[in-house]
């Protein structure tokens, strides 16, 4: 029998890092190690109790939970957008029991090394909101870089983004700690915003899962009846459950087709700060090779830092998402 994959997620529930949240608990190829929270669709204090409201209602007291970073690197949360789509409280719609769940009494960032140092087996991060946490945790202990597998993360774009033209909402907020994790020299699979729309849900498919009788069943529909009418009232023909896909692929990176390439993060651009810029050329000018290129224009080396998604099994990801929420009770 294979061992499960330690992992750590790092969250800002939302809507859809509850859908993430849910595959990992139910996957038996993952072993949450913990969770730890950032600012983002809300504020930290909100992101914690959401965090620890969906562990009791799943009866996962036995995971720990640390506070992260109340704001961004270099500036206050902006959490507008945040508010817009999940709602005050960052989870607005279901109603949990209350219960006495506490969040553990170190930081996030000591949480996270603390799992790394005692892992016998390197560990997966999966950030699914701003990525303050994790630049911090580089920042502050940059000797267990090698203690981590890799990092599949939510955020970016290859396209236009969903905040400004140019970028996607947890880079825009924080582009100085993506900034970090981007250069960090750990590898990175990159859901952007982009490829987790085409694996957007139905709305038929959503209602299939309303039907489902198991607790888990329950919560997606009380999640959706916020997140997916509101989506539904705009047009959408599918729901993006975004975050979902930095946990699926851990459970079946099959499902997605991805691209070994450079990404940067712009941080100084008047109308393009926290764009993840994606080369996604195979020479310059057509004809020069990029290493060359870079060298004498951009006065850096070309490096392949991060693998970027680009086609998602949209069919696949739906079904992953149904089979959890008849497994998880």
């Amino acid at each position: 029998m294979m061992s499960k994959i330690p992992v750590i997620i790092d969250t800002d529930p939302g809507h859809d890092d509850v859908f993430a949240i849910m595959l990992a608990l139910a996957s038996d190829k993952i072993d949450v190690k913990a969770i730890t929270t950032i600012c983002g669709n809300s504020t930290v204090e909100n992101t914690t109790k959401n965090a620890l409201n969906v562990l009791s209602y799943f009866g996962r007291g036995d995971i720990p939970v640390a506070m992260g970073c109340a704001d961004p690197m270099m500036h206050p949360l902006d959490r507008r957008a945040g508010i817009k789509v999940h709602g005050e409280s960052g989870l607005e719609g279901p109603v949990f029991a209350p219960h006495d769940l506490k969040p553990v009494d170190m930081k996030a960032v000591d949480l996270i090394a603390k799992v790394l140092k005692e892992s016998e087996e390197k560990v997966v991060l999966a950030p699914l909101g701003p990525l303050c946490n994790i630049a911090l945790l580089f920042l502050t202990y940059p000797e267990l870089k090698d203690k981590i597998a890799y990092i599949t993360l939510m955020g970016g774009n290859t396209l236009q983004g969903n905040v400004t033209p140019a970028a996607e909402y947890n880079i825009w907020v924080d582009p100085e700690s993506a900034y970090v994790v981007f250069e960090s020299g750990v590898p990175i699979v990159m859901h952007s915003i982009n490829s987790t729309e085409a694996a957007g849900v139905s709305f038929d498919t959503i209602d299939e899962w309303k039907k489902i009788d198991t607790r888990a069943g329950k919560l997606a529909g009380e999640l959706l009846d916020f997140y997916g009418i509101s989506k539904k009232l705009r047009g959408l023909k599918t729901v993006n459950i975004c975050d979902a896909n930095a946990v699926a692929y851990i459970i079946d990176p099959s499902l997605y087709k991805t691209f070994d390439t450079d990404v940067t993060v712009d941080l100084v651009g008047e109308h393009t700060r926290g764009q993840t810029v994606v080369e996604f050329r195979k020479a310059a000018n057509g004809r020069e090779d990029l290493d060359s290129y870079y060298t004498r224009m951009l006065h850096r080396h070309f490096h392949k830092n991060c693998s970027v998604v680009i086609e998602a099994d949209a069919e696949g990801f739906a079904k992953l998402i149904t089979e959890t929420l008849y497994k998880l009770n």
